[in-house]
């Protein structure tokens, strides 16, 4: 029979250190979103920089997982309590990406979303056999800033969860390796 003391304890060791890892992912993603802010304003290099960093949630994730697994030796970790852990960063760190783009389309530069969901309205003005009550429907949800916010924060998920499968399968291969030296 499973001990549900044990159960409580990974579940608060896999929460703790993903809300730890996730807020230093999300500062980091804050730091990135800081060069999108950028390229809003100045030539294109900060969107060059700003997709040139997505390398580093790549490698931060790495990190984050493979201390994650080295944190407990003798309890070993499988590949659906990695992919879990890294769903939960990605969780965690989309709250501050969250705060940091409300920021920009609410204080920074509103008129940067006006500019973005540009072509998404000219498409709807161009739908043909359009009643005014549907318009409105399909105005709200293209130039809607929550939607748009919580559709990132799922995107921020989904990354998450390619990502968790492939870190257990690279931290799992090189744990492998370094007991096989």
């Amino acid at each position: 029979m499973i001990d549900s003391t044990d159960i409580k304890e990974r579940g608060t060791s896999l929460l703790r250190y993903a809300m730890h890892y996730g807020a230093m992912l999300g500062l980091f993603w804050m730091f990135k979103y800081m060069f999108k802010i950028g390229a809003g304003f100045s030539d294109h290099v900060f969107i060059y920089i700003f997709y040139l960093l997505n390398v580093g949630t790549f490698l931060l994730i790495y990190i984050f997982t493979f201390k994650y697994k080295a944190s407990e030796p003798d309890k070993p970790k499988g590949i659906w309590s990695c992919v879990f852990f890294v769903v939960l960063i990605c969780f965690f760190a989309s709250f501050f990406e969250a705060v940091i783009m409300y920021a920009h389309f609410k204080f920074i530069d509103p008129g940067f979303f006006m500019k973005m969901t540009a072509p998404f309205i000219a498409m709807v003005d161009k739908m043909p056999n359009l009643q005014p009550d549907q318009k409105e429907i399909f105005m709200y949800i293209v130039t809607g800033k929550p939607l748009y916010i919580i559709s990132e924060f799922i995107g921020n998920m989904i990354l998450g969860v390619i990502l968790g499968f492939l870190m257990s399968f690279l931290v799992n291969s090189t744990n492998n390796n370094m007991n096989n030296k």
